[in-house]
């Protein structure tokens, strides 16, 4: 296998514990409508999809009389909301990985299915942005994920052989962007539920710590 010469990560889920941002979120938006979105199915179904996919998916489900595009803004804005309220956690060992490509001298980008505006924000309160030598978001794309158009967007601007790229993801929707891309994709996913989720991906791992030791050991790094 190829030296990894640059690191792609998603951001929700991958590098930053938000997901009961967006499941709050949408539980908060659906109680306007009596609705009652279960948490596991929620992480099984939808964690992981840009907002008006789920938007389009909540509608259907639940019958909802509200347009798709209303729904996406009201449950975007939601989400602003509690993630200023709260402090933001980071996944397993995500400073560390981040940490280690850079000591490495391996350029690190980020891929991600949420807006702009909530990233730029999320990047500021972690202190994190520095990171990044650029970011994709759904904002920055016609097709975001599970399309592979942000990952064909970050090869073109990275301008590397694929086979020198490596990409962390933790779901469903983001392993098939990366994969639809013709990308390497390693899945971080510590839920033995969820795990069969990413079966599409080259390799499944329970932390980025081990993926990172698995590239050290084959050599790759």
């Amino acid at each position: 296998m190829a030296e990894i010469k640059a690191a792609i990560f998603d951001f929700d889920g991958t590098l930053v514990d938000s997901e009961h941002y967006h499941y709050n979120s949408w539980v908060e938006v659906l109680k306007d409508y009596g609705a009652e979105l279960d948490y596991d199915y929620y992480i099984k179904t939808y964690a992981g999809t840009p907002s008006p996919i789920n938007a389009q998916a909540m509608i259907d489900q639940f019958d909802l009389p509200i347009s798709r595009k209303d729904l996406t803004y009201k449950r975007e804005r939601m989400a602003e909301k509690l993630v200023k309220e709260s402090e933001v956690e980071f996944m397993p060992f995500a400073i560390e990985t981040l940490d280690f490509f850079k000591e490495k001298n391996i350029p690190i980008y980020l891929v991600t299915g949420s807006p702009r505006n909530n990233v730029e924000y999320l990047l500021e309160k972690t202190d994190i942005a520095k990171y990044f030598e650029f970011e994709i978001t759904r904002t920055d794309v016609k097709n975001s994920k599970p399309h592979p158009e942000s990952y064909l967007t970050a090869i073109e601007k990275i301008n590397l052989p694929k086979e020198n790229m490596i990409v962390f993801e933790d779901t469903r929707t983001g392993v098939a962007s990366a994969k639809g891309a013709d990308l390497e994709c390693f899945a971080i996913q510590a839920d033995s539920n969820l795990k069969e989720n990413v079966q599409a991906a080259d390799k499944i791992f329970d932390t980025l710590q081990e993926a990172t030791q698995y590239l050290e050991k084959e050599g790759r790094i």
